[in-house]
Protein backbone atom coordinates (compact mmCIF):
# COMPACT_ATOMS: atom_id res chain seq x y z
CA UNK A 1 0.00 0.00 0.00
CA UNK A 2 1.34 3.36 -1.04
CA UNK A 3 1.68 5.73 1.81
CA UNK A 4 1.06 9.37 0.95
CA UNK A 5 3.00 12.06 2.58
CA UNK A 6 1.38 14.87 4.46
CA UNK A 7 2.39 17.34 1.77
CA UNK A 8 0.51 15.39 -0.89
CA UNK A 9 -2.55 15.15 1.31
CA UNK A 10 -2.50 18.88 1.97
CA UNK A 11 -2.05 19.62 -1.72
CA UNK A 12 -4.96 17.33 -2.68
CA UNK A 13 -7.25 18.90 -0.13
CA UNK A 14 -6.27 22.38 -1.37
CA UNK A 15 -6.99 21.42 -4.99
CA UNK A 16 -10.40 19.96 -4.09
CA UNK A 17 -11.20 23.01 -2.00
CA UNK A 18 -10.27 25.33 -4.87
CA UNK A 19 -12.40 23.31 -7.33
CA UNK A 20 -15.39 23.34 -4.96
CA UNK A 21 -14.97 27.09 -4.45
CA UNK A 22 -14.81 27.70 -8.20
CA UNK A 23 -17.89 25.53 -8.78
CA UNK A 24 -19.81 27.23 -5.93
CA UNK A 25 -18.85 30.69 -7.21
CA UNK A 26 -20.05 29.89 -10.71
CA UNK A 27 -23.17 28.23 -9.35
CA UNK A 28 -24.04 31.37 -7.43
CA UNK A 29 -23.52 33.31 -10.68
CA UNK A 30 -25.94 30.98 -12.42
CA UNK A 31 -23.38 28.89 -14.28
CA UNK A 32 -24.08 25.20 -14.00
CA UNK A 33 -21.37 22.96 -15.42
CA UNK A 34 -23.23 19.73 -14.82
CA UNK A 35 -26.41 20.76 -16.60
CA UNK A 36 -26.98 20.59 -20.36
CA UNK A 37 -27.22 24.18 -21.61
CA UNK A 38 -26.88 26.04 -24.89
CA UNK A 39 -25.44 29.47 -25.44
CA UNK A 40 -27.10 32.24 -27.45
CA UNK A 41 -25.95 35.74 -28.25
CA UNK A 42 -27.62 39.14 -28.63
CA UNK A 43 -26.24 42.57 -29.47
CA UNK A 44 -27.61 45.74 -27.80
CA UNK A 45 -26.97 49.43 -28.05
CA UNK A 46 -27.91 49.77 -24.38
CA UNK A 47 -28.50 47.03 -21.80
CA UNK A 48 -30.31 49.37 -19.37
CA UNK A 49 -28.49 48.10 -16.28
CA UNK A 50 -28.58 44.37 -17.11
CA UNK A 51 -25.90 42.46 -15.17
CA UNK A 52 -24.31 39.05 -15.31
CA UNK A 53 -26.32 36.25 -13.66
CA UNK A 54 -29.55 38.13 -14.39
CA UNK A 55 -32.41 35.70 -15.08
CA UNK A 56 -33.50 34.72 -18.56
CA UNK A 57 -37.21 33.87 -18.73
CA UNK A 58 -39.86 32.62 -21.09
CA UNK A 59 -43.36 33.79 -20.13
CA UNK A 60 -42.12 34.47 -16.59
CA UNK A 61 -40.43 31.06 -16.16
CA UNK A 62 -36.66 31.02 -15.65
CA UNK A 63 -34.88 29.03 -18.36
CA UNK A 64 -31.34 30.40 -18.06
CA UNK A 65 -29.07 33.22 -16.97
CA UNK A 66 -26.93 35.95 -18.47
CA UNK A 67 -23.40 34.51 -18.70
CA UNK A 68 -21.47 37.58 -19.73
CA UNK A 69 -21.70 41.13 -21.06
CA UNK A 70 -18.84 42.58 -23.11
CA UNK A 71 -18.29 45.20 -25.76
CA UNK A 72 -18.70 43.82 -29.26
CA UNK A 73 -15.62 45.77 -30.37
CA UNK A 74 -13.63 48.77 -29.30
CA UNK A 75 -15.24 51.34 -31.63
CA UNK A 76 -18.96 50.58 -32.07
CA UNK A 77 -19.99 50.86 -28.43
CA UNK A 78 -22.41 47.94 -28.90
CA UNK A 79 -22.67 45.31 -26.18
CA UNK A 80 -22.60 41.53 -26.70
CA UNK A 81 -24.67 39.56 -24.20
CA UNK A 82 -24.27 35.79 -23.84
CA UNK A 83 -27.17 33.73 -22.50
CA UNK A 84 -27.04 30.18 -21.21
CA UNK A 85 -30.37 28.50 -21.83
CA UNK A 86 -31.41 24.97 -20.96
CA UNK A 87 -31.37 22.74 -24.01
CA UNK A 88 -34.87 21.58 -23.15
CA UNK A 89 -36.22 24.78 -24.69
CA UNK A 90 -36.26 25.57 -28.39
CA UNK A 91 -36.44 29.17 -29.51
CA UNK A 92 -38.45 29.77 -32.73
CA UNK A 93 -36.95 32.06 -35.32
CA UNK A 94 -37.87 35.75 -34.99
CA UNK A 95 -37.77 35.35 -31.20
CA UNK A 96 -36.56 38.57 -29.54
CA UNK A 97 -34.42 38.77 -26.40
CA UNK A 98 -36.01 41.74 -24.68
CA UNK A 99 -34.36 43.35 -21.68
CA UNK A 100 -37.13 44.39 -19.32
CA UNK A 101 -37.35 45.52 -15.67
CA UNK A 102 -38.02 42.87 -13.05
CA UNK A 103 -39.65 45.54 -10.89
CA UNK A 104 -38.97 49.13 -9.94
CA UNK A 105 -36.16 48.18 -7.52
CA UNK A 106 -35.18 44.62 -8.50
CA UNK A 107 -33.03 45.29 -11.58
CA UNK A 108 -33.35 43.94 -15.10
CA UNK A 109 -33.94 40.57 -16.73
CA UNK A 110 -34.10 39.07 -20.21
CA UNK A 111 -37.49 37.98 -21.50
CA UNK A 112 -37.63 35.83 -24.63
CA UNK A 113 -40.59 36.99 -26.74
CA UNK A 114 -41.42 34.05 -28.98
CA UNK A 115 -41.43 34.53 -32.74
CA UNK A 116 -43.53 32.73 -35.33
CA UNK A 117 -40.78 30.59 -36.90
CA UNK A 118 -40.91 28.70 -39.16
CA UNK A 119 -37.63 27.21 -37.91
CA UNK A 120 -35.79 27.29 -34.59
CA UNK A 121 -32.56 28.88 -33.42
CA UNK A 122 -29.65 26.59 -32.61
CA UNK A 123 -27.20 27.09 -29.73
CA UNK A 124 -24.57 29.56 -30.81
CA UNK A 125 -26.95 31.66 -32.93
CA UNK A 126 -27.40 35.38 -32.46
CA UNK A 127 -30.92 36.39 -31.43
CA UNK A 128 -32.29 39.89 -32.11
CA UNK A 129 -32.32 41.96 -28.95
CA UNK A 130 -34.08 45.07 -27.81
CA UNK A 131 -34.39 47.17 -24.67
CA UNK A 132 -37.91 47.63 -23.30
CA UNK A 133 -38.87 50.94 -21.85
CA UNK A 134 -38.14 50.94 -18.14
CA UNK A 135 -40.85 51.24 -15.57
CA UNK A 136 -39.37 54.51 -14.37
CA UNK A 137 -39.49 55.92 -17.87
CA UNK A 138 -43.07 54.71 -18.26
CA UNK A 139 -44.06 56.21 -14.93
CA UNK A 140 -42.25 59.44 -15.75
CA UNK A 141 -43.93 59.61 -19.16
CA UNK A 142 -47.36 58.97 -17.66
CA UNK A 143 -46.87 61.35 -14.75
CA UNK A 144 -45.33 64.18 -16.76
CA UNK A 145 -48.70 65.67 -17.88
CA UNK A 146 -49.99 65.32 -14.33
CA UNK A 147 -46.83 66.99 -13.07
CA UNK A 148 -47.36 69.93 -15.43
CA UNK A 149 -50.99 70.24 -14.35
CA UNK A 150 -50.01 70.09 -10.67
CA UNK A 151 -47.45 72.84 -11.20
CA UNK A 152 -50.06 74.97 -12.98
CA UNK A 153 -52.57 74.27 -10.20
CA UNK A 154 -50.05 75.20 -7.53
CA UNK A 155 -49.31 78.46 -9.34
CA UNK A 156 -53.04 79.25 -9.53
CA UNK A 157 -53.50 78.41 -5.85
CA UNK A 158 -50.53 80.57 -4.94
CA UNK A 159 -51.96 83.47 -6.94
CA UNK A 160 -55.38 82.94 -5.37
CA UNK A 161 -53.97 82.85 -1.86
CA UNK A 162 -51.99 86.01 -2.55
CA UNK A 163 -55.15 87.74 -3.80
CA UNK A 164 -57.06 86.58 -0.72
CA UNK A 165 -54.32 87.88 1.53
CA UNK A 166 -54.57 91.25 -0.20
CA UNK A 167 -58.36 91.29 0.15
CA UNK A 168 -58.45 90.03 3.74
CA UNK A 169 -57.07 93.19 5.29
CA UNK A 170 -58.00 94.07 8.91
CA UNK A 171 -60.83 96.39 7.85
CA UNK A 172 -62.34 93.74 5.57
CA UNK A 173 -62.13 91.14 8.33
CA UNK A 174 -63.82 93.54 10.72
CA UNK A 175 -66.61 94.19 8.22
CA UNK A 176 -66.92 90.47 7.56
CA UNK A 177 -67.24 89.75 11.26
CA UNK A 178 -69.92 92.43 11.52
CA UNK A 179 -71.77 90.96 8.56
CA UNK A 180 -71.65 87.48 10.09
CA UNK A 181 -72.94 88.89 13.38
CA UNK A 182 -75.82 90.57 11.53
CA UNK A 183 -76.56 87.34 9.72
CA UNK A 184 -76.64 85.46 13.01
CA UNK A 185 -78.96 88.09 14.47
CA UNK A 186 -81.19 87.95 11.40
CA UNK A 187 -81.27 84.16 11.58
CA UNK A 188 -82.30 84.30 15.23
CA UNK A 189 -85.01 86.84 14.39
CA UNK A 190 -86.32 84.62 11.61
CA UNK A 191 -86.33 81.64 13.97
CA UNK A 192 -88.29 83.67 16.53
CA UNK A 193 -90.79 84.84 13.91
CA UNK A 194 -91.26 81.34 12.58
CA UNK A 195 -91.61 79.99 16.11
CA UNK A 196 -94.25 82.56 17.04
CA UNK A 197 -96.16 82.09 13.78
CA UNK A 198 -95.81 78.32 13.65
CA UNK A 199 -99.51 77.72 14.31
CA UNK A 200 -100.53 80.28 11.69
CA UNK A 201 -98.15 78.73 9.17
CA UNK A 202 -99.53 75.26 9.88
CA UNK A 203 -103.09 76.57 9.52
CA UNK A 204 -102.17 78.31 6.25
CA UNK A 205 -100.53 75.18 4.88
CA UNK A 206 -103.55 73.15 5.95
CA UNK A 207 -105.89 75.60 4.18
CA UNK A 208 -103.72 75.42 1.07
CA UNK A 209 -103.88 71.65 1.26
CA UNK A 210 -107.69 71.77 1.61
CA UNK A 211 -107.93 74.19 -1.31
CA UNK A 212 -105.77 71.93 -3.44
CA UNK A 213 -107.90 68.95 -2.43
CA UNK A 214 -111.07 70.92 -3.32
CA UNK A 215 -109.61 71.77 -6.72
CA UNK A 216 -108.76 68.14 -7.26
CA UNK A 217 -112.26 67.00 -6.23
CA UNK A 218 -113.94 69.55 -8.53
CA UNK A 219 -111.75 69.04 -11.54
CA UNK A 220 -114.63 67.70 -13.63
CA UNK A 221 -116.89 70.62 -12.68
CA UNK A 222 -114.17 73.14 -13.45
CA UNK A 223 -113.56 71.45 -16.77
CA UNK A 224 -117.28 71.64 -17.54
CA UNK A 225 -117.39 75.34 -16.54
CA UNK A 226 -114.39 76.12 -18.72
CA UNK A 227 -116.05 74.28 -21.59
CA UNK A 228 -119.23 76.36 -21.10
CA UNK A 229 -117.18 79.55 -21.04
CA UNK A 230 -115.50 78.50 -24.25
CA UNK A 231 -118.90 77.81 -25.77
CA UNK A 232 -120.20 81.24 -24.68
CA UNK A 233 -117.08 82.87 -26.05
CA UNK A 234 -117.55 81.09 -29.36
CA UNK A 235 -121.21 82.20 -29.43
CA UNK A 236 -120.30 85.81 -28.73
CA UNK A 237 -117.66 85.66 -31.41
CA UNK A 238 -120.17 84.24 -33.87
CA UNK A 239 -122.69 86.96 -32.96
CA UNK A 240 -120.35 89.66 -34.23
CA UNK A 241 -120.50 91.79 -31.07
CA UNK A 242 -118.02 94.23 -32.54
CA UNK A 243 -120.35 95.12 -35.45
CA UNK A 244 -123.33 95.46 -33.11
CA UNK A 245 -121.44 97.76 -30.79
CA UNK A 246 -120.23 99.78 -33.78
CA UNK A 247 -123.81 100.18 -35.05
CA UNK A 248 -124.97 101.17 -31.56
CA UNK A 249 -122.22 103.75 -31.43
CA UNK A 250 -123.33 105.21 -34.76
CA UNK A 251 -126.99 105.30 -33.60
CA UNK A 252 -126.01 107.07 -30.38
CA UNK A 253 -123.99 109.59 -32.37
CA UNK A 254 -127.01 110.29 -34.61
CA UNK A 255 -129.29 110.64 -31.58
CA UNK A 256 -126.80 113.00 -29.98
CA UNK A 257 -126.69 115.06 -33.21
CA UNK A 258 -130.50 115.17 -33.35
CA UNK A 259 -130.73 116.34 -29.75
CA UNK A 260 -128.12 119.01 -30.44
CA UNK A 261 -130.20 120.22 -33.42
CA UNK A 262 -133.31 120.34 -31.27
CA UNK A 263 -131.49 122.30 -28.58
CA UNK A 264 -130.10 124.70 -31.20
CA UNK A 265 -133.54 125.27 -32.76
CA UNK A 266 -132.74 123.74 -36.09
CA UNK A 267 -135.69 122.41 -38.08
CA UNK A 268 -139.42 122.53 -37.29
CA UNK A 269 -139.07 120.43 -34.20
CA UNK A 270 -136.17 122.59 -33.02
CA UNK A 271 -138.19 125.78 -33.59
CA UNK A 272 -141.04 124.23 -31.71
CA UNK A 273 -138.82 123.49 -28.78
CA UNK A 274 -136.89 126.75 -28.74
CA UNK A 275 -139.18 129.47 -30.30
CA UNK A 276 -141.94 130.83 -27.93
CA UNK A 277 -143.71 132.87 -30.66
CA UNK A 278 -144.48 129.74 -32.63
CA UNK A 279 -145.91 128.23 -29.51
CA UNK A 280 -148.01 131.37 -28.85
CA UNK A 281 -149.28 131.54 -32.43
CA UNK A 282 -150.11 127.87 -32.37
CA UNK A 283 -151.88 128.31 -29.07
CA UNK A 284 -153.86 131.30 -30.41
CA UNK A 285 -154.75 129.37 -33.54
CA UNK A 286 -156.02 126.51 -31.44
CA UNK A 287 -158.06 128.96 -29.31
CA UNK A 288 -159.60 130.51 -32.40
CA UNK A 289 -160.31 127.09 -33.82
CA UNK A 290 -162.01 126.18 -30.58
CA UNK A 291 -164.19 129.33 -30.77
CA UNK A 292 -165.06 128.52 -34.36
CA UNK A 293 -166.10 125.02 -33.44
CA UNK A 294 -168.24 126.32 -30.57
CA UNK A 295 -169.93 128.85 -32.91
CA UNK A 296 -170.53 126.14 -35.51
CA UNK A 297 -172.09 124.04 -32.84
CA UNK A 298 -174.27 126.93 -31.62
CA UNK A 299 -175.23 128.33 -35.04
CA UNK A 300 -174.87 125.52 -37.54
CA UNK A 301 -177.16 127.24 -40.06
CA UNK A 302 -174.61 129.91 -40.63
CA UNK A 303 -172.25 127.41 -42.05
CA UNK A 304 -174.50 124.64 -43.48
CA UNK A 305 -177.40 125.24 -45.94
CA UNK A 306 -179.45 122.12 -46.37
CA UNK A 307 -183.11 121.63 -47.51
CA UNK A 308 -185.02 118.57 -48.43
CA UNK A 309 -186.94 120.52 -51.06
CA UNK A 310 -184.18 122.60 -52.36
CA UNK A 311 -185.56 125.83 -50.85
CA UNK A 312 -183.17 128.18 -49.36
CA UNK A 313 -184.07 130.30 -46.31
CA UNK A 314 -182.44 133.61 -46.18
CA UNK A 315 -181.86 134.77 -42.71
Amino acid sequence: MIKLSNEVKVGAVAIVTILVFIWLYNFLKGKEYFKSTGYYYSVYDNVGGLAESSPVEINGYKVGVVQSIDFLNETSGKLLVVFSVSKGFKLPENTVAEITPVSIIAGMKVQFVYGNGPGFYSPGDTIPGRLAESLLNIVETELHPIKEKMISLINVLDSTISSLNEIMDPEFRKNLQGTMANLNSTSESIDNIIGSKEKDLKATLENISKFSRMLSDNTEKMSSTISNLESITDTLAAADIYTSVLNLKKSLEKASSLIDNLNNGKGSAGQLFTNDSLYINLNNSLANLNLLLQDMKTNPKRYVHFSLFGKKNNQ
